[in-house]
């Protein structure tokens, strides 16, 4: 049995996808430790970490965005099927089908936006209060992640199509 194109080019972006939801998690655990040590000094040293909440505001938007792209790969978003109980199967790979079209432009929108506004705050030099980082460093893997939760809806439609045909 050959393997197609297609389901070689969605493994190999699906993996991609892993990887990046991988670093946004370990980005989360060095978040949740930052915030414990800051917390730790400033109630026994009375010294936290300077910048800490500079840091795990820009680190949290990347560390999502970074993780997006494989929820919608393993199909992890909520779904509130309250309102298509009644629906048959059918229906549902149609409407599931629309979702995933309307998040893969909606996707592409974002990233296209967010590149935009990179380039921006780059410009305006905008940094953060304490430690002067800035702030477009964060906004670098954000149109990367954004283009591929568009690319993962757009595999997702392509299944709800083929099973809405078969």
């Amino acid at each position: 049995m050959s393997v197609s194109i297609f389901s070689q080019v969605r493994k190999y972006v699906e993996g991609f996808c892993a990887v990046l939801a991988g670093v946004g998690f370990f980005l989360l655990i060095g978040e949740a430790l930052l915030s414990v040590t800051s917390i730790i000094g400033r109630n026994t040293i009375d010294y936290g970490v300077p910048g800490d909440y500079e840091l795990v505001q820009l680190l949290t938007a990347v560390a999502i965005a970074m993780c997006l792209p494989y929820c919608e790969f393993k199909r992890g978003h909520v779904f509130v099927d309250f309102f298509t109980l009644w629906a048959s199967d059918r229906l549902k790979h149609v409407l599931d089908a629309i979702a995933a079209l309307i998040l893969a432009a909606v996707s592409f929108l974002i990233a296209w936006r967010t590149y935009v506004g990179m380039w921006e705050i780059r410009d305006y030099a905008e940094s953060t209060m304490v430690l002067n980082v800035p702030v477009w460093w964060a906004y670098i893997p954000l149109p990367i992640c954004f283009a591929l939760l568009g690319v993962a809806a757009l595999f997702n439609f392509h299944l709800e199509c083929s099973k809405r045909d078969s």
